[in-house]
């Protein structure tokens, strides 16, 4: 009896694990990881010329990565002024339709030491318009941690400042982002961007 009792749990067992369903696969496209190279970011033209943009260089970097070896390094010169200032990199972007995807996410490392108030946003660039389109609110970065912003890209998503709908993700031209200080910052050093993603 007790061995077709544990037979009969065994089978009980099997047709459990056979008619539960699959657990559907997540979704993930990594975009940029930086083990190489900045991957075509770079600071536009338009920026340097603007006396409240004061991002300096980009390059890859060892010292900070919170995937793989290496990412983005980002040189800015925050004046401690009275006005807003900002420091912007941008990528054209390859795979253009976004639809399969739910989210993007961006991770963003200040360094330990770094003053505290600095902030980050995405910016996307969208359609045969090429339409700008910011997050609605800015992120706070931490010294010493880490930080992923993730933005809902669906129809429904309040991230963003301009209203969206089911082709917003459809068509996207441009991915930029923005660390800014409200004018009262100095900081004259590094930031580290990586682990680029979007994800269902």
């Amino acid at each position: 009896m007790r061995i077709i009792n544990i037979f009969f749990i065994f089978l009980i067992t099997i047709g459990h694990f056979s008619i539960s369903p699959n657990p559907s696969c997540a979704k993930e496209m990594i975009l940029f990881s930086f083990e190489k190279d900045p991957e075509g970011w770079e600071i536009p033209d338009w920026a340097f010329a603007k006396k409240d943009h004061v991002g300096k260089q980009i390059s890859i970097s060892e010292f900070h990565a919170s995937s793989g070896r290496y990412s983005l390094e980002l040189d800015s010169e925050f004046s401690g002024g009275p006005s807003w200032e900002g420091s912007y990199v941008e990528r054209l972007i390859d795979v253009t339709d976004w639809t399969p995807f739910k989210f993007l996410s961006i991770d963003i490392f200040l360094p330990e030491g770094a003053p505290h108030g600095l902030r980050a946003r995405i910016i996307l660039t969208v359609g045969e318009e090429w339409k700008w389109v910011e997050m609605n609110k800015t992120i706070p970065l931490a010294p010493g941690e880490w930080i992923v912003i993730k933005v809902d890209l669906t129809a429904d998503s309040t991230n963003w400042r301009k209203f969206i709908d089911d082709s917003f993700r459809s068509d996207v031209r441009k991915l930029g982002i923005r660390i800014e200080s409200n004018g009262k910052i100095a900081y004259n050093g590094p930031l580290y961007i990586d682990n680029v993603k979007l994800s269902d």
